[in-house]
């Protein structure tokens, strides 16, 4: 049996490109590469709903699963609040809501009556995978709200939540 050989040219190939890409991760590792605070998610998303007219009030504490602002006008109240990747916050989130109450998911500007875990999940990971590369990246927000009835909150313009 003989032994599995390799080209010189590979050879070649492998150690300069190793080093190369080893530099280069290096390199972009000395940046900011964590994720940004729940208290800047939350900021951010209130900074929305004050561009929409809404008077805001945040939570001191910012936990996802748990909600972290509440937004008002007029008759039209909200709860808003973060929810986790895998969505294991589901039904949790619906005991804050009256019968009367719509309760939607807001993901990457979309509404859905559910969370989209596939796609949550999916978006979690990806940024994971670029943070770990050392680029300051984060998924897209995934928003539970409930709603009071006189809202028409799934109309609100939340592709532009960024």
């Amino acid at each position: 049996m003989r032994g599995v050989r390799s080209s010189p040219a590979f050879k070649w190939i492998v150690l300069l490109l190793l080093p190369i890409t080893l530099a280069w991760k290096l390199a972009a590792r000395t940046s900011h590469s964590d994720e940004f605070t729940e208290k800047e998610i939350q900021l951010r998303i209130g900074d929305f709903f004050t561009r929409q007219h809404f008077m805001v009030a945040l939570s001191e504490q910012a936990t996802e699963g748990q909600p972290s602002i509440k937004a008002t006008s007029g008759l039209c109240s909200m709860l808003i609040a973060r929810s986790p990747a895998v969505g294991w916050d589901r039904d949790l989130i619906r005991r804050y809501a009256t019968p009367e109450d719509r309760v939607f998911v807001v993901f990457a500007g979309k509404v859905y009556a559910e969370q989209p875990t596939w796609l949550t999940a999916s978006d979690f990971l990806w940024a994971r995978f670029r943070r770990e590369l050392g680029i300051r990246v984060q998924g897209s927000p995934i928003l539970a709200v409930v709603a009071s009835a006189t809202c028409d909150a799934e109309r609100l313009p939340w592709a532009d939540l960024h």
